[in-house]
């Protein structure tokens, strides 16, 4: 079994830093707004508490380049197994095991907190592949999306997940678009990301999609994508 670089310290250092980024736009923000804020979706839902321990959530990642100097494309199937710990049943402990071909990865165990584990595992991931094709500073880069994640545009969205259109909150941003130091990143100051959420799916995260379009525009260069396949519950032992 392979074991991913990515640990629990450097995954939740995006979600621990970024009261001091928002507490400014959380100060403002009143019952008055129709929706969520980006910090409250990303951050602040409690989404694994609502999932029965035993569940299993699928997904499937997807990443593709359009050159092999940007690395390789290929396709995995996430699992994220939900269980409590046998302490307090209210908690939740999130373990991940990612599929690749005949290759087996894991991640965590994540402990209760709130947000969606996967989504910090597809950040860490993103932000090592720009510092490698960047040769810049993954704290830095990891900096940049710490302080977007929070301030990010919400808009209301549908979308459709088992046969059923759902209502939900799309976060957009780009993080590097006003950068002062985009010019080292050449077209990966362009890299846009969208991310989908509703309570109406298991998880609370139905998808995330990260765009690197070409300097000119007319395709990508980098797209990646995750999006929830189902879930399922494991029978109790008897």
């Amino acid at each position: 079994m392979l074991r991913l670089a990515t640990t629990f310290a450097a995954a939740t250092s995006i979600a621990t830093s970024i009261v001091a980024a928002t507490s400014i736009a959380t100060l403002f923000a009143t019952a008055a707004l129709a929706g969520p804020t980006a910090s409250e979706l990303f951050f602040d839902t409690p989404y694994l508490s609502k999932i029965e321990p035993g569940t299993t959530l699928n997904y499937a990642y997807k990443h593709v380049t359009s050159e092999a100097k940007l690395g390789d494309s290929f396709d995995e199937t996430l699992e994220m197994k939900v269980s409590a710990p046998a302490d307090d049943a209210s908690k939740r402990i999130a373990d991940v095991v990612i599929h690749r071909g005949d290759k087996e990865g894991e991640a965590g165990p994540f402990p209760t907190m709130n947000g969606n584990p996967i989504s910090l595992i597809l950040l860490e991931r993103d932000v090592k592949e720009m510092a490698q094709l960047s040769k810049g500073s993954p704290f830095y880069l990891r900096n940049r999306v710490r302080e977007h994640l929070g301030t990010g545009t919400v808009e209301p969205a549908r979308f459709t997940f088992n046969g059923k259109e759902m209502e939900g909150w799309k976060l957009t941003m780009l993080p590097f678009a006003t950068d002062p130091n985009k010019d080292k990143l050449q077209e990966l100051a362009s890299r846009r990301y969208e991310f989908l959420f509703s309570d109406a799916v298991p998880g609370g995260l139905y998808s995330i999609g990260v765009v690197t379009p070409k300097a000119d525009g007319t395709s990508n260069i980098i797209e990646t994508s995750l999006t929830l396949t189902g879930a399922s519950a494991t029978p109790a032992a008897k």
